[in-house]
């Protein structure tokens, strides 16, 4: 990957202890490079940590774990007494309202994005759902995992679902990588993966692309798996197709895809919060157009792209899609 990614492609994913990196999270690994110390100090109140923290221009910053982290206690005061506990819009908790990223490789372009959606936004409460493009490696070939988690009720249980997932298939890429030959190992492999990455927390939609870096021209090899495939699609001569099972789901609902993205194709991850409105096929011909014309937009411009409003359609949006050259 070159140096246009900021996020977890050059950054990595182990400042300090996990709590803290949870807490700090933005719910797309995009902080790269900060220099952030921390000291915590056990508050009077049992039920809260108080973090000092010191950003990337070393001033300082104070966070809190534990307590009342979504301000469950600040909404029920605002509506007894009709004011509001905090600035109309602003989320308790620092979690960036939008999160864009972006990577390149001569073979693969990655544009991923999360927004939060008018609901949370007009009730003051943070962005729920989450991204992840990780770098990995096996027997000197490059691959990259790219991951939407969507539907979860808070960012840091997305964020939670997503590490425990690419730490499950760093540790199990040699099998993940293997020619798919035995669908019942894959589908074990897979519903292992999920099984561990949802394990301690609650349930929502969690997606999987892993992908074999191919150069420019040559087709990329693709794995699917996750709880919400139906979700993926791709999109080929203009066209969204949905991605067809080329494995039965297990009995607890996993899917595992394998597939092969061609030059000029694009690999689309979502949650409902972009296939919703993508029925309205007025909307799933825009974005066709717009990602089918065989230029790759750039992060800011996918960004934009996303951000429409569509009746009926208020949750947060997350979207990660991958175009083959």
């Amino acid at each position: 990957m070159d140096g246009t990614h900021t996020g977890d492609l050059l950054a990595g994913d182990g400042d300090g202890p996990e709590e803290v990196n949870d807490l700090l999270d933005d719910g797309g690994d995009t902080v790269s490079g900060a220099s952030r110390s921390l000291l915590a100090e056990r508050s009077p109140d049992a039920t809260k940590t108080t973090v000092l923290l010191r950003d990337e221009l070393g001033l300082p910053t104070v966070g809190e774990i534990g307590g009342d982290l979504l301000g469950v206690e600040a909404e029920a005061a605002a509506r007894d007494t009709g004011l509001p506990g905090r600035a109309v819009g602003l989320p308790p908790r620092p979690v960036p309202d939008t999160v864009i990223d972006e990577a390149d490789h001569p073979g693969l372009a990655l544009r991923a994005v999360s927004l939060r959606g008018d609901r949370n936004r007009a009730r003051g409460l943070p962005r729920q759902e989450s991204f992840g493009l990780y770098p990995l490696e096996h027997a000197g070939e490059p691959f990259v995992l790219a991951v939407t988690v969507c539907a979860f009720p808070s960012v840091r249980d997305a964020d939670r679902v997503r590490r425990l997932l690419w730490r499950g298939a760093a540790a199990e890429i040699a099998g993940l990588a293997a020619p798919l030959r035995d669908p019942e190992h894959f589908r074990k492999l897979c519903a292992r993966l999920l099984g561990r990455a949802l394990e301690y927390g609650p349930t929502g939609a969690l997606t999987a692309a892993l992908l074999r870096l191919s150069p420019e021209g040559e087709t990329t090899d693709c794995l699917l798996f996750g709880t919400d495939v139906a979700s993926a699609r791709l999109l080929r001569g203009g066209e969204w197709e949905p991605l067809p099972a080329t494995l039965p789901a297990d009995p607890d609902g996993i899917h595992v895809n394998g597939h092969r993205i061609a030059p000029g194709e694009a690999l689309l991850l979502c949650g409902s919060g972009l296939s919703g409105p993508m029925a309205d096929a007025e909307t799933a011909e825009r974005l066709a157009a717009q990602w089918g014309s065989g230029r790759v937009p750039g992060r800011m411009e996918f960004a934009w792209q996303l951000d429409f409003r569509a009746d009926g359609h208020d949750d947060d949006r997350t979207a990660v899609c991958l175009w083959g050259l």
